[in-house]
């Protein structure tokens, strides 16, 4: 298996929707446990013009963040948040752009990718040109969109005097999917954009799609599925981006599907020398709390230097007992000959101070810590911030900490994204997103101090 390149570490009324539905097609063990003295502070909270944040933040050289809100002039936003000047204390939150509702897309609600360029590509849930059946009360199949800043001149457009959205591709609810949730750019080489459409597809379960920059002289984005997920063995429904290895394969996860029906991991493989089709292959399937396993996942995977494969489940957790209320799993390549990876879960949520529902993305330091959001759970029920420190020298438990536990107001509640890492002095600060709760209840832009994160 070649070397894996780390994705970007990535709601609202319609995106918890859509969990429940998650839920609905899908049909504790505790290790050592302690709670930690994280510092939270909500930076910004937010407003109508964007608000209810949800994804993972971007952060640029300059310590700038942006990120995706579902609401906004009622159909989303972009927008960006500047760290104070000197002697300031108060972040400035710009809206870069406001969704109109329309071709323009609706519900960019799974954070950005960085173009390399200054500029950002995502992706809208619903919107475009598509004819599908409607879905919340709005129209379209979705859209891949690029937003790119001022100055900057597209083959499309003049000078810019402000950010300028362009969409790359309108879903069309059949063949080539509907309801795109997620994307990543794993290689920037070729400009190629990969990712997954929640629906969709010859069977109604979902796609892998690349999207192929214009040829020059050239305008036209190519859209082409990579694979259609039947919904049974090969998994479907899948909601997360996608992570690459040095060879060219993508790897991501399905929310439902599997020899069990708990999700799945899978890999592609692009086509050898002659061929056309890549080649899905399941690395796991999931069995959910009914086989004592977790189940659901829906957030992006992590690779470390070995090799292994990390991420969140939503459902399910050791023992197959209520709460049911998710799982940190681990999965380990073949070893010695053998053809079938290794789950271990590391960890599995209780539902109560913990948290639940841990389906945002997670994020792993260089010391092999692993840190993310729940969504529900906590002392109140409005989620948490974690951490999960690998074994010590002869030990074999990883060790669980709760870094924060949300109360609502004025600190927020309900984390829409995972956490994004950010240099601050000799220390690393981890910002987040809220999806509800802050001043005005619309959410907020926080930042965690005293994590323990190892930069």
């Amino acid at each position: 298996m070649g070397e894996i390149m780390h994705d970007n570490p990535t709601s609202t009324t319609r995106g918890r929707q859509r969990r429940i539905f998650i839920a609905s097609i899908v049909g504790s063990f505790l290790l050592l446990a302690t709670h930690g003295s994280a510092k939270e502070i909500a930076i910004f909270n937010q407003t109508s013009s964007a608000s209810n944040p949800t994804g993972s933040l971007v952060a640029d050289s300059n310590g700038v963040l942006y990120g995706t809100a579902s609401q906004g002039g009622g159909y989303g936003s972009v927008f960006s948040l500047t760290p104070p000047a000197e002697g300031q204390t108060n972040w400035t939150e710009t809206v870069l752009y406001q969704f109109q509702g329309g071709t323009d897309g609706i519900d960019p609600t799974n954070g950005l990718t960085p173009d390399g360029s200054g500029g950002f590509f995502g992706v809208t849930y619903e919107g475009g040109t598509g004819i599908c059946p409607i879905e919340f009360g709005v129209p379209g199949c979705g859209t891949v969109f690029h937003l790119t800043p001022p100055g900057r001149r597209e083959v499309t457009s003049r000078s810019q005097t402000g950010w300028t959205e362009t969409i790359l591709y309108n879903f069309q609810g059949g063949n080539d999917g509907n309801q795109p949730v997620n994307m990543s750019l794993p290689n920037p080489g070729t400009g190629v954009l990969y990712g997954v459409t929640f629906i969709g597809g010859a069977y109604g379960a979902g796609t892998v799609f690349a999207l192929t920059p214009p040829a020059q002289g050239q305008t036209s984005w190519t859209e082409s599925v990579l694979h259609t997920f039947t919904g049974g063995s090969d998994g479907g429904y899948p909601a997360s981006s996608l992570i690459q290895d040095t060879n060219g394969a993508l790897y991501g996860t399905t929310t439902t599907g599997g020899y069990l029906g708990g999700g799945t991991v899978f890999k592609l493989t692009p086509p050898t020398l002659g061929e056309t089709n890549w080649s899905e292959s399941v690395l796991y399937s999931f069995g959910g709390e009914f086989f004592g396993d977790a189940g659901t996942p829906s957030a992006a995977l992590v690779a470390d230097a070995s090799g292994n494969l990390y991420g969140p489940a939503a459902t399910g957790g050791f023992g197959g007992v209520p709460p049911n209320a998710g799982a940190i799993f681990e999965l380990s390549p073949p070893s010695g000959g053998g053809t079938n990876w290794t789950e271990t879960i590391l960890y599995s949520f209780t539902g109560a101070k913990d948290g639940s529902d841990p389906d945002n993305a997670i994020i792993m330091d260089e010391e092999g810590a692993i840190y993310g959001t729940t969504s529900a759970g906590g002392t109140r029920n409005n989620g948490a911030v974690f951490k999960l420190e690998p074994p010590g020298t002869g030990q074999t438990a990883w060790t669980f900490k709760t870094l924060y536990d949300f109360k609502g107001s004025p600190d927020g509640s309900s984390p829409g994204g995972g956490l994004t890492p950010l240099k601050s002095g000799k220390n690393t600060v981890l910002f987040g997103v809220t999806l509800n709760g802050g001043t005005s209840g619309d959410g907020n832009v926080f930042e965690l101090t005293n994590t323990g994160f190892a930069p």
